[in-house]
């Protein structure tokens, strides 16, 4: 232990010395620690924003249909009445009250909207507006008129695309036609009372909400519904309450066969491999930035071993073994790395939590057609979001480099012999 005190000693001693050389050394690991823990939070910022966006616009954290509904899109693969009843109790007991923020029964189906000027496909969605609307990504995105409320029959909601393809305003008429659970073509006359963007061109040109009640009557469904969404208050309570509602499910007597429990991931693929591949990239850029830091310890620690031949030389004449040239020379370039790493580490989460707290808005770098991402809306103002496991992985990464780093000019320092290093300037 006193030996090991000693070579810290040192190792601190000589890193004092070459003062200059070791806070250049020190600020190329401060500021590439530093960019690597800002870019980690705000990527992160981003994935969570990517998610919150999706889920709350799409399928929830969790998705519930019928197996055959997934490929079929048909009315006749739906979920009955009495089976939501069952999907309501699993999910009241999979999800605490304060993880659990809405449970939406859906109808979705597609069909033709026609107005006095023309008809288009579209995707009719029969929504709960008193579910949706406190968790809604539509709600927000309403620029005229308004969202769909709790009394509403007959009045509809349509995307800005909807509106310009159809020549439709707030207050004009909107026929919907959709083959009904009997195999007919039903009609619905409604009227707009509100127009939505949400930036996502296929979304906007080809969806219309209305009130699920009015879709169920209209369609002959009587209560059953197409699927069951479930949005969550955070993601990471998303792969427990899947796995609890399903085995809820099961044990209440609702197979596999009649209800398929899919986390979001499994219900939105590609935005999931958006994701993936987008941290790909990042962590390409952050391992050519880790081999930058890397290399410019090994220079600072290599050029010290060089500089100081005749010092190694007087130490091993005096005793000092290999085993502790290459320990002393390890633990300088660690403690040269470890000490900045944590410095960087500490202005990554300055920046991150400190200068922009408020976020950071990249509006300027998109444009309208770039607010797609994988089927989720890209808002322009990303809060970085700094993870306990990334402050974990960083900081053993920091060590990580400092051990690599160091061996090579470890290696270098046990190499000199005495009598050629007495012979040394340096």
């Amino acid at each position: 232990m006193e030996r090991f005190l000693l070579i810290v000693r040192l190792a601190g001693r000589n890193l004092r010395r070459q003062l200059r050389r070791s806070l250049l050394t020190a600020s190329a690991v401060v500021l590439g620690v530093g960019l690597l823990m800002f870019v980690r939070a705000w990527e992160a910022g981003a994935h969570v924003m990517y998610v919150e966006s999706a889920t709350r616009m799409g399928t929830g954290h969790v998705a519930m249909e019928h197996p055959a509904f997934m490929g079929s899109r048909e009315l006749e693969d739906r979920i009955p009445a009495s089976t939501l009843a069952r999907i309501r109790e699993a999910v009241a007991g999979a999800a605490d009250p304060g993880d659990l923020l809405a449970v939406l029964p859906r109808i979705t189906v597609g069909g033709l909207g026609q107005s006095a000027s023309s008809s288009i496909p579209l995707q009719v969605s029969g929504v709960d507006p008193g579910a949706e609307a406190p968790v809604s990504f539509f709600v927000d995105k309403v620029e005229a008129g308004r969202y769909l409320e709790p009394d509403d029959r007959l009045e509809a909601v349509v995307g800005a695309g909807v509106a310009d393809r159809l020549r439709l305003e707030l207050g004009s008429r909107l026929v919907l036609m959709v083959q009904g659970v009997d195999g007919e073509l039903e009609s619905q006359l409604v009227r707009v009372e509100g127009i939505f963007r949400t930036g996502i061109p296929e979304v906007d040109r080809g969806v219309v909400h209305l009130p699920l009640a009015t879709a169920q009557g209209w369609l002959g469904m009587e209560e059953d519904v197409t699927s069951v969404n479930v949005v969550l208050a955070s993601d990471r309570h998303t792969e427990p309450v899947a796995r609890a509602v399903r085995s809820a499910l099961v044990e209440d007597g609702v197979g596999e066969d009649q209800v398929a429990v899919r986390p979001w991931w499994e219900a939105m693929p590609d935005l999931h491999a958006g994701l993936r591949a987008d941290a790909v990239q990042t962590y390409i850029m952050l391992l050519v930035l880790l081999g930058i830091v890397g290399l410019a310890v090994v220079n600072s620690v290599l050029m010290a071993v060089l500089y100081r031949t005749r010092e190694f030389g007087v130490l091993r004449a005096l005793g000092l073994n290999r085993r502790a040239v290459v320990g002393m020379v390890m633990v300088e370039g660690t403690l040269l790395t470890l000490v900045s790493g944590i410095l960087g580490m500490g202005l990554g989460l300055l920046i991150s939590l400190g200068v922009f707290r408020n976020g950071l808005d990249i509006s300027v770098l998109l444009s309208e057609g770039d607010l797609a991402f994988g089927g989720a809306v890209i808002d322009p103002v990303i809060f970085p979001v700094v993870q306990r496991v990334d402050v974990l992985a960083i900081f053993a990464i920091v060590v990580t480099i400092g051990i690599l780093a160091s061996i090579y000019p470890a290696w270098q320092a046990s190499r000199i012999a005495p009598d050629e290093a007495m012979k040394s300037e340096n």
